[in-house]
């Protein structure tokens, strides 16, 4: 019983989820996006707390939870227009060395809306062991990578794994609304 009380609960989630209404924000003339409704602006506080960052993001939104927070930043490594495979492996090797194990479930260089992206779409595990504890996280990231005014913009959706069913389609529905304009 408590099985299928628990089926018709993540079903019903998932539609709800599946559901959610986007809106459209813009970051300047150049950049936009669609974003749940229900998503908030991080304040400069909650950014902090949660993320650590030598650059000020562009914008961090968050999911009424706090589960789930998308984000728009960049490096100013440089990036020219045809560089794709080169920094599609640099970025490949950062996010596996950052995790235990990655499992991608896209890894691949793509055009969404004109405009060639690397994207990465991935559960990375964490292992953490010491004298007094072992622990292990896995979380569900989609991040996608373009040029811009010749450096690197970044486009970053992610939560917990045990998430994922949740999200993922309304992520993959934030990413393939990304518009960047081609200077």
């Amino acid at each position: 019983m408590n099985k299928i009380v628990f089926l018709l609960l993540t079903v019903f989630s998932t539609f709800l989820y599946s559901q959610e209404k986007m809106t459209k924000y813009q970051i300047n003339e150049d950049i936009s996006y669609m974003i749940p409704e229900s998503f908030t602006l991080m304040s400069q506080g909650d950014r902090i707390q949660k993320f650590v960052s030598s650059r000020e993001p562009l914008a961090m939104h968050s999911s009424m939870d706090r589960e789930v927070n998308f984000g728009v930043n960049w490096n100013p490594m440089q990036w020219i227009a045809g560089d794709e495979e080169m920094i599609y492996g640099f970025y490949k090797a950062s996010i596996q060395s950052m995790f235990d194990k990655v499992e991608f479930i896209q890894d691949e260089i793509k055009e969404i809306n004109g405009k060639k992206f690397i994207v990465f779409e991935f559960i990375g595990s964490l292992q953490s062991e010491n004298a007094f504890s072992s622990k292990s996280s896995r979380s569900y990231t989609y991040i996608q990578y373009t040029s811009y005014n010749d450096q690197v913009l970044l486009f970053n959706i992610g939560c917990k794994a045990r998430l994922m069913s949740q999200w993922q389609p309304i992520a993959n529905e934030v990413m393939n609304s990304v518009k960047v304009k081609i200077k």
